[in-house]
């Protein structure tokens, strides 16, 4: 198996890994720490480093394909289906951290307190939908991630003839 291939496989089960990490680790951090407020922003501060992290995946990701591709990999078939899972993470990605998380900020620093935030504030409920909004995203972004490896697969098997050069 070529470098790239292992490079692509790695990024992508580095970054499945560390969502799945962040997916399970919220509700414990908004469950154990009192204060909706302190679980935010430490819990804020565990979504920040972990976008960093992904940022650079994606530049990682980006040119496993395009060394992929100038080793001779036809996009096709299974390899196609693994780089449009791979675009689609990445594009979600880039949504999540360009847009909807700096509205989400917005409208934190807007709410001031979810401590003191009465049920009704409209600050809050817009963040509470940005909320529910970024949660589908990132489940979406999941399973379109969550197949790429198993896709990537096909990458592997062009020595068997599945993939031309």
């Amino acid at each position: 198996m070529a470098a790239a291939s292992l490079l692509v496989r790695f990024a992508l089960a580095f970054w499945i890994g560390g969502t799945l990490l962040v997916a399970l680790a919220a509700p414990v951090v908004f469950g154990k720490i009192g204060s909706r407020d302190l679980a935010g922003a430490v819990f804020g501060e565990i979504l920040r480093r972990f976008e960093i992290l992904k940022q650079l995946l994606s530049l990682v990701l980006v040119i496993g394909v395009f060394v992929e591709l100038e080793q001779g990999l036809r996009l096709q078939g299974r390899s196609a289906a693994g780089a449009i899972a791979i675009f689609l993470a990445i594009a979600t990605n880039v949504y999540l951290a360009m847009v909807l998380r700096p509205r989400m900020e917005y409208f934190r620093h807007k709410v001031g307190s979810f401590d003191a935030a009465a049920p009704e504030d409209p600050w809050k409920a817009r963040f509470d939908r940005l909320h529910v909004d970024q949660a589908e995203v990132l489940s979406c972004r999941h399973y379109g991630g969550g197949v790429a490896p198993a896709i990537e697969q096909g990458s592997a098997d062009r020595e068997d003839g599945l993939h031309g050069r």
